[in-house]
């Protein structure tokens, strides 16, 4: 049997070493939480603005304007008398070479009796679309912006085109769609006394 001193003597190390390990934990686990730094929302990439410029060139269209090309647009408004209009309205490419386009536009449920609406409209190719012609524009470039239509949403680029002989147009050009319009606004045209057209065109197959 152990004398009494002999076995504070034992148990008092035993005691001291525990305390020694419980004072470690409190400094040990503070030193973690000081050594993790706090977690922090991930940082959303911020999506660079997309440039406001013409987005195709002649040869862009050319590439993607085949012949036998379709689009269906949904008409509204007002014809040149004044007259309301509301049908499909359906562009094709007929015929196609290096420097030249032609095209025939007109109304699906309600076609054009003037002859010139059945006829294949010839024009040099540019870096707009076939259809809507406009000869020699002066071009005003408006926004870029997503554009809802019948057909989808497109990321457009919206642009005053004045022609040479008076027409005037508001278009809105799909970036990755070269010669195809989403949407287009015809105006009056500036030649032509009492012309009340106010047409709306928006894509709705291709």
């Amino acid at each position: 049997m152990l004398r009494p001193r002999l076995a504070l003597a034992l148990l008092l190390p035993l005691a001291l070493l525990a305390c020694d390990k419980a004072e470690d934990k409190p400094a040990d686990a503070t030193a973690d939480k000081a050594e993790k730094p706090a977690d922090k929302p991930a940082d959303k990439p911020v999506a660079k603005p997309k440039k406001l410029e013409q987005p195709w060139k002649p040869s862009d269209v050319i590439g993607a304007m085949k012949v036998g090309t379709t689009l269906v647009y949904k008409q509204t408004g007002k014809d040149i008398k004044g007259k309301d209009v509301d049908d499909d309205f359906k562009c094709e490419v007929k015929t196609a070479s290096d420097t030249e386009v032609g095209t025939v536009c007109n109304g699906v449920n309600h076609p054009s009796e003037d002859k010139g609406a059945t006829m294949v409209a010839t024009a040099e190719w540019t870096e707009f679309s076939p259809f809507f012609s406009v000869s020699r524009p002066e071009v005003k470039l408006i926004e870029r912006a997503d554009l809802t239509v019948p057909a989808g949403t497109f990321d457009t680029v919206q642009a005053e085109l004045a022609g040479f002989f008076g027409n005037n147009y508001t278009v809105w050009m799909i970036a990755d769609k070269p010669g195809v319009y989403a949407k287009v606004l015809k105006h009056p045209n500036s030649g032509t006394e009492g012309d009340q057209t106010e047409l709306v065109f928006e894509l709705s197959s291709l």
